[in-house]
């Protein structure tokens, strides 16, 4: 598997499989939040540790911490700001939660991809 595939799975196992409700609600409640860190630090900890198991050793230890620097604060950014919700009235789109769940997804998968290009 190449690294994006390694860090899509990730993704899953970190953003859907290893996150409770405790942190889906409470991550929206501000921008720094007790659930939201916790959910921003375990999805961090999971994308990081399948991008290690896809075989990618960094030439130097900051970058390393620079995509993992990459992987939390865009989580943060994208879960607790409100830019989902932003992007869906600016682009007049349905608020519906498929369409919030989907637009949410891409620009999650889009730094999966940024990430991957970088330790590639």
């Amino acid at each position: 598997m190449d690294i994006f595939s390694w860090l899509f799975v990730g993704h899953l196992l970190g953003d859907w499989v290893l996150q409770n409700d405790w942190m889906a609600v409470g991550k929206k409640k501000g921008l720094i939040t007790l659930p939201g860190m916790t959910h921003f630090a375990i999805y961090t900890l999971t994308v990081m540790t399948f991008l290690w198991l896809s075989g990618y050793r960094p030439q130097n230890l900051l970058l390393y911490i620079g995509l993992a620097a990459l992987i939390f604060v865009s989580h943060w950014l994208i879960d607790a700001t409100g830019v989902v919700e932003s992007w869906i009235r600016f682009y007049r789109q349905s608020d519906l939660t498929m369409m919030r769940v989907a637009v949410d997804q891409t620009f999650h998968l889009i730094i999966l991809l940024l990430a991957a290009t970088l330790a590639g």
